[in-house]
């Protein structure tokens, strides 16, 4: 009689452990983000995920791979963005005609002078 107890008590154990443990896992699988693929019918879906992806991009450097040298006349405008709680650093973003953005390096002498010039060319036409 006492092995058939025992039995009967390690199960109720089990049962126990299961009770908890599946509505703790239920809880958890909950709290991790749903992976979206690229079909046609999560489209809408990937959009509002990439929105609120971008307010977390925001929160390192753009720039990680700064070039020193551009010829003036591939740069549609330019974008530069102070150091802050994002990144300790000037980051001098360029929009090529071309539809490309690269990132300068704002210490480079030849950089300075062409952001330079465009401030002073926007700055004129205020």
């Amino acid at each position: 009689m006492s092995l058939r107890s025992d039995v009967a008590s390690s199960r109720a154990s089990s049962f126990r452990v299961l009770q908890v443990l599946l509505p703790l896992s239920l809880l958890l699988a909950m709290m991790v983000p749903p992976t979206i693929g690229k079909s046609k019918r999560n489209v809408g879906k990937a959009k509002a995920i990439s929105v609120d992806y971008k307010k977390y991009i925001e929160l390192r450097c753009k720039c990680v791979k700064t070039i020193s040298s551009i010829h003036p006349s591939n740069i549609q405008s330019l974008k530069v963005i102070s150091p802050g709680p994002h990144c300790p650093k000037v980051e001098v973003i360029a929009n090529l005609k071309n539809g490309k953005e690269l990132c300068l390096d704002p210490d480079a002498p030849k950089i300075k002078r062409i952001v330079q010039k465009i401030v002073e060319r926007d700055g004129s036409a205020a």
